[in-house]
């Protein structure tokens, strides 16, 4: 069942980092656009499709010296959602083995953020750390290599960045509903039938429209499963 929720109004300096992020964002769907692609078809290439749950790139994008890394793949049960598919997204773990599990992004067909979402830490065999961890290291990704895809990096920040209000709320939302399932369920981190732990709608347009009005921004958002 679909719910709402509040997101505060950002201060001033808040506001100023959400514009500039999607300034950003605008400047490289409009350089793709300009080569008649967006940021799903950049990885689909010159193929007629996507093969479910295959990773894209092949091998994954992942930056040596950031740490950060991501990949794109599309579920059967993503059509149903009028989602094309979605976004993995990690940092290397503090432990300095493995990786933590940033969020998940769906996207539709025409390269368009539709929700924001979190994994039980089976789904990707994460490294797990709470809310706050996982918050600084959203707001320090950035990657560089492989430079062959430089525009999905810099979509990646940039979408990252100007949806962090909602991010935020996802990620301790995560760790709430966490700690109350853990409380019928010990062993939930690897319960195969918890696969998303948070869940919001993302509006582009909805978004632009917040960070020039006043007050806070209602946003839908999705229970356990």
């Amino acid at each position: 069942m679909s719910r709402s929720v509040l997101i505060p109004e950002p201060t001033t300096r808040e506001r100023s980092h959400l514009r500039k992020a999607g300034s950003e964002l605008l400047e490289v769907m409009e350089m793709l656009q300009q080569q008649g692609r967006n940021v799903v078809t950049e990885l689909q290439g010159k193929r007629p499709s996507m093969t479910q749950w295959q990773h894209y790139p092949d091998d994954d994008a992942t930056d040596p010296v950031s740490g950060y890394r991501w990949y794109y793949h599309a579920h059967p049960e993503a059509s149903s959602r009028g989602e094309h598919g979605h976004f993995h997204v990690f940092a290397a773990a503090s432990t300095g083995r493995g990786y933590t599990h940033l969020l998940g992004l769906s996207m539709s067909a025409s390269g368009l953020p539709l929700r924001a979402f979190t994994t039980n830490r089976w789904v990707t065999n994460e490294i797990y750390q709470p809310a706050a961890r996982v918050l600084r290291l959203a707001r320090r990704f950035v990657m560089r290599q492989p430079a062959q895809w430089a525009l999905v990096h810099r979509w990646l920040a940039a979408t990252m960045t100007l949806f962090r209000p909602q991010i935020a709320w996802l990620l301790h939302e995560r760790d709430r509903r966490l700690a109350a399932a853990q409380i019928r369920r010990a062993t939930v981190f690897e319960d195969r039938r918890t696969h998303v732990l948070s869940q919001c709608q993302l509006d582009l347009q909805a978004q632009f429209k917040w960070l020039d009005a006043a007050g806070p921004l209602k946003i839908r958002h999705g229970a356990i499963r």
